[in-house]
């Protein structure tokens, strides 16, 4: 290789240096979003959506999971975190058990569209083996509802992205998050114990359903016994097949989302009350039916989360 081409590969590779640089944004102590608006790639992993980063140095994937409180978590079985303290134990939606640690400081933590924490303080972690063992092997751990304070978010699933729009009297007045989208139904929402966990009125062909909104879930639907007979009688409710799992799936139809819109769901998990028993504890939730509403509802509709108006809007593909 000549001289002359030696410096023509430095120059490149020096400008492609500054242009990582140039559109990294870093911000220190605390993982929480900054700026007017930020789009985040996700990759969809059986239905789970997740966020590429690396912390430490170690790649992998987060799960965004609007059911997970924290701004942050660590898997420390993937991430070597050698200073944890243990503060608790929890539980998981689905019924995982894991332990809950603190983390003093923990080094940096990037992700691929720019965005750098570094020196961050007071961090939780857990040993979620299950998420490495079930869905990915490169979890990184959660994003959750504290990492977007102050923010409404776009879902869009099709497109693989998240969008996050600063809250703001004058974004509130002029939607400027809504341009060049259909709007299908405005919804209204509802928070019990957790601010995290949007719940919504829904109706099987006259039949009250609790709903409640988390990415964290595939989707699923449990009713008591006597509106389980009403509505598999009259075809409402049809089993479609049994998953990969060995879960059963449910075709819905003719549901009503907040007296507004009326769709059908398809692949939903069939549960048993037993199956719900966490979240309803969690949840504050005593209805007889209820419909956790995942994957299966945001493959379907594009969603726009605004926390501040209790408005959830869905939007078409």
């Amino acid at each position: 290789m000549t001289s002359f081409h030696l410096a023509y590969l430095s120059l490149i590779l020096s400008m492609i240096g500054f242009g990582i640089r140039a559109s990294a944004q870093i911000f220190e102590k605390k993982p929480i979003l900054h700026g007017d608006s930020i789009v985040f790639p996700l990759i969809l992993i059986n239905g789970y959506p997740f966020i590429t980063g690396s912390v430490n140095g170690v790649s992998g994937k987060f799960m965004f999971d609007t059911g997970y409180g924290t701004s942050i978590s660590l898997n420390d079985n993937l991430i070597n975190l050698p200073d944890k303290k243990t503060k608790s134990t929890g539980i998981t939606g689905s019924g995982h058990g894991f332990t809950t640690n603190t983390n003093d400081t923990i080094k940096e933590v990037t992700f691929t569209n720019g965005i750098i924490y570094r020196n961050l303080e007071n961090i939780s972690s857990g040993n979620y083996d299950f998420l490495e063992k079930y869905i990915t092997p490169d979890c990184l751990g959660y994003v959750g509802h504290d990492f977007f304070t102050g923010y409404l978010f776009k879902l869009d699933y099709i497109h693989r992205k998240v969008t996050f729009y600063k809250s703001s009297a004058e974004r509130n007045k002029h939607k400027d998050f809504l341009k060049g989208e259909k709007v299908l139904a405005v919804i209204s929402f509802e928070n019990r114990k957790l601010p995290n966990h949007p719940m919504v009125k829904l109706s099987i062909e006259g039949i009250s359903v609790l709903g409640a909104f988390d990415t964290g879930q595939n989707g699923l639907l449990q009713l008591d016994e006597p509106s389980g007979k009403i509505l598999k009688g009259r075809g409402f409710v049809r089993i479609s097949g049994i998953d990969s799992g060995g879960d059963t799936i449910l075709t819905v139809k003719n549901l009503i989302i907040d007296g507004k819109y009326k769709f059908t769901l398809k692949g939903v998990e069939l549960s048993s009350l037993k199956g719900t028993q966490v979240i309803r504890r969690e949840l504050a939730i005593s209805e007889p039916n209820l419909m956790n509403l995942g994957y299966r509802f945001f493959s379907q509709f594009k969603t726009i989360w605004n926390y501040a108006n209790n408005k959830i809007y869905l939007l078409e593909y």
